[in-house]
């Protein structure tokens, strides 16, 4: 936290307010719509349709219930990554649905075997092993190999390139990482922060699976802890660990990665539809099903730039938010970790960049919270409100931004 700002207060009970816009030209106060009766003449048009907003609002008078805790927070505050690390890691299973303080990034500086990263404030101790001397699980060698083999396609591409491959691979850029990712695994399913028809959170989540990140359970659940431990020795893959263990190193780590996310029972939402515990046990024969059709129908070219190229260019996006928006950038609000707001993967990502916005208000639907911050996907699901397919739209409001805001 920087000099002069004071501790974060303790959030107050959190309620849910609908409010829906009126019509235009109505003298309408801002509650509900009435429905209508009987049959009518009028068809609202765009500019009139009534668009319902599900809002985050902090009440004062009231205390948010804390989540289970291992330690009180306040009483660890000078305690580095390194040495909570060592105390958890010594003293069994981890218990993943039980919060631990969040750790001291001045501590962490100070720490004997700690490390800066280059133009950054923020002190990395390496505590696994990347690559020599350590145990390789036969998971870890399948998803090495499978990494490895899409990177070396891209040896491929320049003898393979044409403006249509290319077109291919940006396409499914999109598709892939921007519906399946960025506005179905992320912000609908993970988070919850929007609610559509079934078809169509079926179908982003589809989409989603395509790029090759894990089923959509897998994924949720794992982001889901992220966020409760984030930047503490329970993150699944918290930047105090390095940089590249943040980007890619603790996926290639199934023991550790396994300690930490193992149990899926913080989606139990999603283990109760039949759609996603299928994907789960059928995962790798849709992967295996979508690059056949590459190859059938475009041959090798097609396979290199719509399946290795765009798999990798994805890839590295979406691990870059959990790497570089944990070093580099700005923070806006008083997280009490390490996420920044990254104007470049805020492009690159969709929106998904503006990460120190996100980290403060995880149920944001939007996380480009100001009129510059550009977020594709918000205005995609903006889009979709209007329209009606996206209904309980969460927001911050003002005064929720002004409690954690620094400045």
């Amino acid at each position: 936290r920087p000099a002069g700002v004071p501790p974060r207060p303790s959030l107050p009970r959190r309620v849910v307010v609908h409010a829906a816009s009126s019509r235009r030209g109505s003298s309408s106060s801002g509650g509900r719509l009435p429905p209508r009766r009987g049959r009518t003449s009028e068809k609202p048009g765009r500019s009139t349709r009534a668009i319902v907003e599900e809002t985050v609002m902090y009440v004062e008078g009231g205390e948010a219930p804390a989540p289970e805790s291992e330690a009180n927070t306040e009483a660890n505050t000078s305690t580095s990554y390194s040495k909570l690390y060592d105390r958890l890691m010594s003293s069994g299973p981890l218990r993943m649905h039980r919060q631990v303080p969040k750790p001291s990034k001045e501590a962490q500086m100070k720490e004997e075997n700690a490390y800066k990263l280059w133009l950054s404030d923020v002190a990395v101790t390496v505590k696994r092993k990347y690559f020599f001397g350590r145990k390789f699980m036969v998971r870890d060698l399948a998803v090495f190999a499978l990494v490895s083999s899409m990177h070396l396609g891209l040896l491929w591409a320049p003898a393979t390139f044409s403006w249509g491959n290319l077109g291919l691979c940006m396409l499914l850029y999109f598709v892939t990482g921007c519906i399946g990712i960025t506005f179905g695994y992320h912000r609908m399913i993970a988070h919850k922060s929007f609610v559509v028809p079934k078809w169509l959170e079926y179908a982003a989540a589809y989409c989603g699976a395509l790029s090759i990140q894990g089923d959509p359970m897998e994924w949720a659940s794992t982001h889901r802890y992220h966020h409760l431990h984030t930047d503490t020795p329970k993150d699944p893959h918290s930047t105090y660990e390095g940089a590249w263990w943040s980007h890619a190193g603790w996926f290639l780590d199934n023991e550790m990665t396994l300690s930490r996310t193992e149990d899926h029972t913080n989606a139990k939402d999603m283990m109760a539809q039949p759609f996603y515990r299928f994907m789960q046990k059928t995962y790798s024969w849709h992967i295996l099903l979508s690059m056949g059709l590459l190859y059938a129908f475009g041959g090798l070219p097609a396979l290199i730039w719509g399946g290795c190229v765009r798999t990798c260019i994805v890839w590295h996006i979406t691990w870059s938010i959990n790497s570089f928006c944990h070093i580099y950038g700005r923070q806006e609000y008083d997280t009490r970790d390490l996420s920044k707001n990254n104007w470049l993967f805020g492009l690159l990502a969709w929106g998904e960049g503006w990460h120190n916005n996100h980290h403060a208000f995880e149920y944001s639907a939007r996380h480009g919270l100001k009129w510059w911050q550009f977020d594709l996907t918000w205005i995609i699901i903006r889009s979709l409100q209007f329209v009606g397919l996206a209904k309980k739209v969460k927001l911050p409001t003002e005064a929720a931004k002004a409690k954690l805001a620094f400045e």
